[in-house]
């Protein structure tokens, strides 16, 4: 999970982690690549929050190269689907604020049975 929001990252986090699911969060996409570039077990999904995140497509780009196009949750405004839309960084799910972290959980429930 990556997102700049730290409350909203701690609750989706605790609510998953809860749920049974190994979660590891990242502040920012820089950090998740980081991360990723060094060789760490590989995501089964992952979800990006574009709020509070300036993310070009050619960074997510490289964060689905870096995750084996592992399924994508994006959270965030239609502003930033639309650019990542326009460079064919198509998302499994795309989550419109406002919602609830349990709506959240149950789209990560949903793509849980795909991965």
């Amino acid at each position: 999970m990556i997102s700049a929001d730290w409350p909203f990252r701690a609750l989706v986090r605790a609510q998953l982690l809860e749920e049974g699911f190994q979660v590891r969060a990242f502040e920012s996409l820089e950090a998740a690549l980081a991360t990723l570039m060094h060789g760490s077990e590989q995501p089964r999904l992952t979800i990006l929050d574009m709020q509070g995140i300036e993310a070009e497509a050619r960074v997510v780009s490289d964060l689905r190269q870096l995750t084996r196009e592992a399924p994508l949750i994006l959270c965030g405004g239609p502003s930033s689907q639309a650019e990542l839309r326009l460079q064919g960084l198509l998302p499994a799910r795309v989550m419109q604020r406002p919602f609830r972290v349990e709506d959240l959980v149950n789209e990560v429930r949903g793509l849980r049975m795909w991965t």
